[in-house]
């Protein structure tokens, strides 16, 4: 882990809002700094993140990039689901030591992301997929209820899902819907537009749909693309993508090649078609609801899986060098139609001139006040499979188990090595990390 700030707002030892004693930095991004307080009443721990504005963003978008602060706050605070992190408060103004800043109070977590158990499994030959389901069934019910609420998370990655522990159980919540977007009512994929309204879109390079790195428009399919990564991973243990840099990461993200578990060399039965449509890289070809993805698995979860012995070399168990959501200096991006170009020559234009594209601010004026769209869930084609045994209760225990490794000692980190960007506009933007709350 990167050493953090030295309190970039001096509000260690203070006390904000008259409520919270702030004791300690959790973590330091290019979008904000997250504290561990104690709130003074109730005397129970809470994550407080203020608001960072990018050095880079122009005095013109500054006020553009607070409104969307707090529009995101009140979005997020309405998504009432046990696996989604609480807001509990919210506030801005003149800080304890002086200047000012938009701030959000969110629900403490005791546990460990999902990253620090993967690293710890690694190589290792993955979980049943009874299992897998089972750990990663409550992040697909909280994805569901954010995109009935017309909200999409973007950045779905295992470090921004935290296991947390109660007792002999675990209860994955998701973690840093900061960058999520709700969508407008008239956003759907088959549109071809790209957003025009003032909008951040950041996403994190290893875990990245191919329309996040082409800049199209992103909504809940994005999400269903990440669901999908992460199920592949937490079934093989191994990194969908694993480029040795930006560049190899990019142009396995826009392979036509797909990281379903038979790339890996394992077979998961009805899985393996429900999972190709699931990380299809046209979007309008994959399930466009969290929820129409989880019944499609649930309805063909196989008894079993099985490995081909010649692809489980260790080579393949290493996880990705970055992994950091990385913000870009904000540029205009007109609306342009979707480009008919083979995915061949994507790879071919990306590599030669794009090795990450992170953030875009398209616009200044704050997003509109959204009505949640009301959603029926899309009919799920159906998935020829054999007839399988009933498959037990699936239990946690062996992640229990792994989670008392972990903090019997310290994983290994992922070395990070520095991003190349885009030269999009003359002066060189200064690039800036955004972590979760570790």
């Amino acid at each position: 882990m990167p050493p953090l700030a030295a309190d970039p707002f001096a509000l260690l030892g203070t006390r904000l809002d008259g409520k919270y004693d702030v004791h300690s930095v959790i973590a330091e991004g290019g979008f904000g700094v997250v504290y561990r307080a104690i709130h003074r009443t109730l005397q129970k721990p809470v994550a407080i993140k203020v608001l960072k504005t990018p050095p880079s963003l122009p005095e013109t978008h500054r006020k553009a990039f607070i409104d969307k602060f707090v529009f995101e706050a009140r979005t997020i605070a309405r998504l009432e689901h046990p696996g989604i992190v609480r807001v509990l408060d919210f506030g801005g103004g003149l800080l304890p030591a002086g200047g000012a800043a938009p701030w959000i109070v969110l629900e403490w977590i005791d546990g460990d992301t999902l990253d620090a158990v993967l690293d710890a499994r690694r190589d290792h030959t993955g979980r049943p997929p009874a299992e897998a389901l089972a750990l990663l069934r409550p992040v697909f019910e909280a994805l569901a209820v954010a995109h009935d609420e017309g909200v999409a998370h973007r950045d779905l990655k295992p470090a921004n899902i935290m296991l947390a522990r109660s007792r002999d159980r675990i209860d994955p919540k998701l973690l840093d819907f900061g960058i999520a977007k709700a969508m407008e009512l008239d956003e759907t994929v088959a549109s071809g537009q790209t957003a025009t309204q003032s909008e951040l879109r950041a996403f994190t390079l290893a875990y990245a749909s191919p329309e996040q790195i082409g800049g199209t428009r992103s909504g809940p399919w994005t999400d269903v693309h990440a669901l999908a990564l992460l199920l592949v991973e937490v079934l093989t243990d191994r990194a969908p993508f694993h480029g040795e840099d930006n560049t190899a990461l990019t142009v396995d993200v826009l392979s036509t090649k797909r990281p379903t578990p038979a790339k890996f060399g394992l077979d998961v039965g009805p899985w393996e078609p429900v999972l190709a449509r699931a990380l299809a890289l046209r979007p309008t070809e994959r399930f466009q609801h969290a929820r129409d993805l989880l019944r499609a698995l649930e309805a063909t979860v196989p008894a079993s899986a099985s490995w081909d012995a010649l692809t489980t070399a260790p080579v393949l168990g290493s996880r990705p060098p970055i992994e950091r959501t990385t913000t870009l200096q904000p540029v205009q991006q007109p609306a342009v139609a979707r480009s008919s170009r083979t995915p061949v020559v994507a790879v071919a234009l990306v590599a030669a001139t794009l090795s990450f594209v992170a953030l875009y601010l398209v616009g200044s004026s704050p997003p509109p006040t959204v009505t949640a769209p009301s959603h029926s869930p899309a009919a799920v084609a159906p998935v020829a499979a054999p007839a399988v045994a009933p498959v037990a209760p699936p239990t946690l225990a062996p992640i229990v188990a792994t989670l008392a490794a972990v903090d019997a000692g310290t994983p290994p980190r992922r070395p990070v090595a520095r991003p190349v960007v885009r030269p999009v506009v003359v002066a060189r933007p200064r690039v800036h990390e955004h972590l979760p709350v570790e």
